[in-house]
């Protein structure tokens, strides 16, 4: 069943459908919050505000939405809000408290901030969607609004950097 489906079901008061629904989109919406703010816990946190703000607002949702690229607004806003209300930026030093002591963990970390270096903004995120959210580019381009053409161009200029970056450091 696709997104779309498994929304028309809860909707209509099937709630039983919710679980398999957050399961096929939760990775994509944690991966678009993790962007924006760099922090898993953050992340977390914002992933089930969103999936709470999406179901006290179900009834207010069109059925002709693209659900995925409607809970990927709410989770930028959500974002953005969170970093308005507590006025302050996450600085590179401060991200990642929790898991300190886990190598993987550390690994993980220094491997996404060296990431978010090399590429831009943009690049980043669809980078992200792709390789951790597992996305396919036509599933960016519908949640991302930006046709399928820049998605590709995008994430391949991202690859390049990527490997450039990794040859010059590794040669």
């Amino acid at each position: 069943m696709d997104l779309a489906t498994y929304f028309v079901k809860i909707k209509a008061g099937e709630m039983d459908y919710f679980h398999p629904f957050y399961e096929a989109s939760k990775k994509a919406i944690f991966y678009n919050i993790f962007a924006l703010c760099k922090d898993y816990a953050l992340s977390e946190d914002i992933l089930e505000e969103t999936y709470l703000s999406f179901l006290k607002n179900i009834d207010k949702i069109d059925n002709s939405e693209n659900i995925l690229g409607y809970l990927m607004r709410i989770s930028k806003n959500l974002t953005l809000d969170y970093f308005k209300k507590n006025s302050r930026i996450i600085l590179s030093d401060d991200i990642y408290q929790q898991g300190e002591n886990d190598t993987y963990y550390l690994d993980q970390k220094l491997l996404l901030e060296k990431i978010h270096k090399i590429l831009k903004k943009d690049e980043y995120k669809i980078f992200l969607l792709h390789v951790l959210g597992d996305l396919t580019f036509d599933e960016i381009s519908k949640a991302t609004h930006k046709p399928l053409g820049t998605i590709l161009w995008k994430y391949n200029s991202a690859i390049k950097k990527l490997r450039k970056e990794l040859e010059d450091e590794y040669s």
